[in-house]
């Protein structure tokens, strides 16, 4: 209610209700309008989004970008209506009603998020107003807000994580048998060497009543290093990539695996920021609501 009325006032006049509605909240519906529009005529025009572009360097470059242009942005707050606009509590509001219906209507559809101007818009949006509330917020008359930095710089970081690391994930598909091979196979289809060897040096499966297979496992060989392999237990080569057991064919002459190798460079910013948001949380609850 509180932010209700601050969006809108009301008074009376002569038994006529009148309403005035705060510039703030017309420049959020305007925003949403205008994202709306851009974001269909983009994607009727150019077709999905191209977030290969953005993928390292650019990626990198980008955010540093976006940073200063935000600490620029946040100093000129005073005489910058944009600034104000990102600091209002209209601003915040849109961005959290934006996210979750952003969430639902990505639910929704067959194709990749990152493929949808409006996604790319909502998540900027969101990422910027959020940077802004936390540049504002992290500290009070010196003294530093441990809570509030922890839940929103760690919320933030895993946006950007998720978001502008989107472009540096990879997934590839490889055979492995009793020889060591290197060479593996991208989703649409272009073969790659890895930088290691993978050789099979042995599988072990149970069959159920039904003869299908209940749980198998196998041992590799990564570049000489014997390791194991289970259905949803990866192992995890250098940083931010793993190796999955995706399948395997058996048979009396031959007996090969599938493995799925992912490459999550952007892993360790997420896994960081979701540690920050949990000990932000925790800070919360056991030191009450205010400090």
């Amino acid at each position: 209610m509180e932010i209700l009325y601050k969006s809108v006032t009301f008074t009376q006049k002569r038994g006529i209700m009148q309403i005035s509605i705060s510039r703030y909240t017309i420049t959020s519906l305007l925003l949403i309008l205008v994202a709306v529009v851009v974001a269909w005529l983009c994607e009727v025009l150019l077709g999905a989004f191209p977030m290969g572009f953005f993928a390292f360097p650019m990626n990198v470059v980008l955010i540093a970008l976006w940073v200063i242009a935000l600490v620029e942005l946040f100093r000129a707050r005073e005489r910058n209506v944009v600034a104000r606009y990102l600091l209002s509590t209209q601003a915040t509001v849109t961005a959290l009603v934006l996210a979750a219906i952003g969430c639902i209507v990505v639910g929704l559809q067959s194709k990749p998020a990152t493929q949808s101007y409006l996604f790319v818009l909502l998540v900027i949006y969101v990422m910027t107003v959020l940077a802004m509330v936390t540049l504002r917020g992290w500290r009070v008359g010196g003294a530093v807000r441990l809570r509030f930095l922890m839940s929103h710089l760690g919320l933030l970081l895993a946006l950007i994580a998720g978001f502008w690391g989107a472009a540096d994930y990879e997934e590839l598909r490889m055979v492995v048998d009793d020889k060591p091979r290197q060479e593996a196979i991208y989703i649409d289809g272009r073969a790659t060497n890895l930088d290691y060897t993978l050789r099979l040096a042995d599988f072990a499966v149970t069959y159920g009543k039904s003869g299908m297979p209940e749980q198998y496992s196998a041992d590799i060989e990564v570049d000489g290093k014997r390791v194991k392999l289970e259905v949803n237990d990866p192992y995890r080569v250098g940083f931010g990539q793993s190796i999955y057991l995706m399948n395997f064919e058996q048979s009396d002459a031959n007996t090969h695996i599938i493995v799925q190798i992912v490459h999550q460079p952007w892993r360790g910013v997420m896994v960081v920021g979701i540690v920050m948001m949990i000990f932000g949380a925790l800070l919360m609850f056991f030191g009450g609501a205010k400090q």
